[in-house]
């Protein structure tokens, strides 16, 4: 199990090309149009909450309103964590927003791990206008730690994987932590972009092949012809890895 886990890791670190220009458009589009940091970290935090398919809108309400009733509450990474009820003696830390993110009403590990994920990609120089906090740490310490959000596509993978981990969002993230513990979890998010386009179905009638309709409907994807055939080969090779 290890060795094709391995393979898979490998096989996304060597293509992180494909996913890049996918997310990068995805936090332009979320980020560029809004000048102050409060109004970035507002949209931001927005998008996020609202890819949910089934949103609690009185929830996420009482969420915006904490926000709203703190003068500084997203001006920095420090204020956001003060915001979301951080003690004197909380760690500076992705691990730490995420803890305290999910105690918040409406926030789940997933929508939380994707918000902390967007905070660490728009601060390692994916694009510098991107940048917004300037404390935002840009390299993990030993005790900090990303997780995957893991939602059905991620589930499905896992499931082709043959894995014995539960198939949750704590199941999935601790079993890729314990087998592979030197790996990044950045290069294993981009285990949602090719799990995306090699699945057809939904729920339990999933199948895999590159689904190019999913493809075209990925805004910020390449669509010239030479991009998409070397996609589907090696989406096809990826399929593979899932089934070796």
């Amino acid at each position: 199990m290890n060795q094709k886990l391995n393979d898979i890791y490998s096989f996304l670190n060597e293509n992180r090309a494909y996913n890049l220009p996918v997310q990068i458009g995805a936090y332009k589009m979320a980020l560029i149009p809004y000048k102050t940091t409060y109004d970035k970290v507002y949209a931001l935090l927005y998008s996020i909450l609202n890819s949910q398919s089934q949103l609690k809108m009185d929830k996420s309400a009482v969420f915006f309103q904490t926000i709203a009733n703190s003068d500084n509450s997203l001006n920095s990474f420090i204020d956001f964590l003060n915001t979301l009820g951080a003690s004197s003696d909380t760690p500076i830390t992705y691990k730490s927003m995420f803890q305290l993110l999910t105690k918040q009403p409406s926030w789940g590990d997933k929508t939380a791990a994707l918000f902390l994920k967007a905070i660490y990609h728009t601060h390692i120089g994916y694009a510098k206008e991107l940048y917004f906090w300037d404390d935002a740490p840009e390299i993990l310490a030993e005790d900090d730690e990303l997780f995957l959000p893991v939602d059905a596509v991620i589930k499905h993978i896992i499931q082709e994987i043959g894995s014995p981990c539960a198939n949750s969002f704590p199941g999935i993230n601790n079993y890729l932590k314990t087998n592979m513990p030197n790996s990044n979890f950045e290069v294993w998010d981009d285990l949602w972009f090719w799990g995306f386009i090699t699945q057809k179905g939904n729920d339990d009638k999933r199948t895999m092949e590159f689904n190019e309709a999913k493809y075209w409907n990925m805004l910020d994807a390449p669509k010239d012809k030479v991009t998409i055939a070397i996609t589907q080969r090696l989406a096809n090779q990826f399929i593979d890895l899932l089934k070796k």
